[in-house]
């Protein structure tokens, strides 16, 4: 149980995105703070979309059963850091006013990259998106998380309030100066002197965030329910590894988040292109070939030596020379790890779930260190094949008798591109590549512009689609030697 009593702590923290993330990730921190020294930084939650959380949570007091798996250990601790649960569409009002309240200090982030309503490919606010629109011109009504930020900055400056500290948690690049810029653009759209008092009164901190935590589907519910012995509709499973790294610019109180194991340091980059590149890249990566290979869930296919060794490779040929030593880190000793965590069967991620939105995933994981390498003169075989696995994986999840679901609207016009290229002579040809590649919008000029790169995402795509994935990784592998 907790360890202390929920009713007699106070709110100090909104939390905007709701999901089986935060609720295995930053809810977790804080309540091991809250049971190591109390203090009033219970959490205020929002959703920004639907009530499914809120009304699994509600009739519990918000309180609900985390279960930590790793191999062959479980543990299970009843959660009690979140105070409450809005639902923004039912009340936007009253998002404004938690986000408002004097006694908000901290206001943490996780919305997925889409939440973020960013020009596709890029990492500008986009202007046409409508609800960004909305936003700007509807102030008072907001629909977005940049929407809703904006209206409590412009409550908390006419109050004559203090600003907040602001922690994006979610898996982009400089997420904190990301998040700073989107709000910057919005609010100058609509009073230039909210712009200055944001940059004057939100301390704006990235961050890093690890842990694995899967879906919860039907039998993993139950699994924990009958485990615990009482029902619980909010249970939700995670593995034991948890880890947050947090850019100091604070401005405003914040919890002593030191005490409880989270890491507080000057510069995130070279953690977070680690996480992206590493962990991320190399998910993605599991994600398609699983698919592609017939796996339902990742430890699947992380367990599968074939995929196993293109994913060591990935890591170790081409994604460890773009990052820099960190004294605190063995990044051989990392990569087996994360071999060892993709491999445990306990938290049974699905390859659908880890591929979803993954047009807004890959530039910063897969793209980025590509175009680096290139910079210097430099290939990328293995990660060019993740990018043709990524096209093979739309393409066999539309067409193939085995279809999945697409989880990824900005991959609907590559759908539709293919559904008019397939029957084509001599398909996928290169000009039929450069063409998805080009239309995807998030491929960078650079990478276009190479002919290996473009030839090898053609040739890799081709031999997915003609003989299968394993096939193509055999190929990729010999060449390895």
């Amino acid at each position: 149980m907790p360890g202390y009593n929920p009713a007699e702590l106070g709110c100090g923290i909104v939390h905007i995105g709701i999901g089986n993330f935060h609720r295995a990730h930053q809810a977790v921190y804080v309540d091991d703070l809250l049971r190591k020294s109390g203090g009033d930084w219970r959490i205020t939650a929002v959703s920004l979309r639907n009530p499914d959380v809120r009304d699994r949570m509600q009739s519990q007091n918000c309180l609900y059963t985390l279960c930590e798996r790793s191999a062959d250990t479980e543990r299970l601790r009843v959660v009690g850091s979140v105070a409450n649960v809005l639902v923004a569409p039912e009340s936007p009002a009253a998002v404004i006013a938690a986000l408002a309240a004097d006694s908000t200090h901290v206001v943490t982030v996780t919305v997925t990259e889409k939440g973020y309503c960013l020009k596709p490919g890029g990492r500008a606010l986009d202007l046409s998106h409508p609800d960004i629109e909305h936003d700007v011109l509807h102030p008072a009504a907001p629909k977005t998380l940049v929407g809703f930020l904006l209206a409590a900055c412009r409550l908390r400056r006419e109050r004559g309030l203090p600003g907040f500290n602001l922690l994006s948690c979610d898996n982009l690049p400089d997420n904190g100066a990301l998040l700073r810029d989107c709000l910057l653009t919005a609010a100058r759209l609509q009073d230039s002197g909210l712009a200055t008092w944001i940059l004057r009164e939100i301390g704006f901190c990235s961050t890093v965030v690890d842990c694995m935590v899967p879906a919860t589907s039907e039998p993993i519910a139950e699994s924990i329910q009958q485990r615990a012995g009482y029902r619980d509709t909010a249970c939700l499973l995670s593995e034991n590894f948890r880890q947050w790294v947090i850019e100091g610019n604070f401005i405003a109180p914040t919890p002593d988040w030191r005490s409880v194991g989270v890491s507080v340091v000057a510069d995130v980059a070279p953690y977070e292109r680690m996480k992206l590149r590493l962990l991320n890249g190399t998910h993605s990566a599991l994600a398609f070939f699983g698919a592609l290979s017939g796996y339902t869930c990742i430890y699947e296919a992380a367990s599968d030596l074939q995929i196993r060794k293109f994913a060591l490779a990935l890591m170790q040929k081409e994604v460890l020379p773009t990052l820099e030593e960190l004294p605190d880190i063995d990044f051989e000793h990392y990569c087996a790890n994360l071999i060892g965590r993709f491999s445990n069967p306990s938290v049974p991620y699905t390859c659908q779930q880890v591929a979803s939105d993954s047009s807004q995933k890959l530039p910063q994981r897969i793209l980025e260190p590509m175009v680096e390498r290139l910079r210097e003169g430099e290939q990328s075989p293995l990660l060019t094949a993740v990018v043709a696995a990524w096209l093979a994986y739309v393409f066999l999840g539309t067409f193939s008798e085995r279809s999945f679901p697409l989880q990824d609207p900005a991959a609907q016009p590559l759908v539709a591109m293919l559904k008019r290229q397939k029957n084509q002579r001599g398909f996928p040809a290169r000009d039929h590549v450069t063409a998805l590649l080009t239309h995807s919008g998030i491929v960078p000029g650079a990478l276009l512009q190479s002919e290996y790169f473009v030839d090898g995402v053609r040739n890799q795509l081709a031999l997915m689609i003609e003989d299968g994935a394993k096939s193509a990784l055999a190929v990729l592998l010999r060449g390895e030697r």
